[in-house]
């Protein structure tokens, strides 16, 4: 059914996925200075110009909405469900080893030197991972209910 717990989970998943998908989740500074304004897609220059170069964090980030719109909609294949879960769970980890990433290099080819400092919409994921981990142990419990009263008849 679609009004299960697990549908909530998913909700709220998107939801945070969504807000931190347009927030800035970071900066770059040197000597205290602020250089740049990071988002998923850009990070604005002090001049107030966007260059691309973490477009990679929106491109993991953003299929994990999709994925998870159509998961409260396949509520009849639990099983598939299930692995979407786990997969939009992969996807945020993914996003983190990205970011970090972002973070040591994106900055450093640009200016040379500099310090990234994260902001706090990059908790975010990491709420939606723990959303996307409970709504797969609903289905799996939802999965397990089904099979036993099948079992039954």
């Amino acid at each position: 059914m679609i009004q299960r717990k697990q549908t909530l989970y998913l909700m709220a998943a998107i939801i945070l996925t969504v807000m931190c998908l347009f927030m800035q989740i970071g900066a770059f500074k040197a000597a205290g200075i602020s250089l740049a304004r990071v988002y998923n897609l850009w990070f604005t220059d002090p001049l107030g110009g966007h260059h691309y170069d973490t477009w990679p964090l929106l491109a993991i980030l953003a299929p994990t909405v999709v994925i998870a719109v159509y998961t409260i909609f396949i509520y009849t294949r639990r099983r598939l469900q299930a692995k979407l879960c786990l997969i939009n769970a992969l996807l945020c980890l993914l996003w983190y080893s990205c970011y970090v990433v972002v973070g040591q290099t994106v900055g450093q080819k640009t200016w040379g030197t500099v310090d990234f400092s994260p902001r706090w919409p990059v908790v975010l994921p990491a709420i939606a991972l723990v959303l996307y981990l409970l709504a797969r142990k609903a289905i799996i419990a939802d999965e397990k209910l089904i099979r036993s009263i099948d079992r039954i008849r």
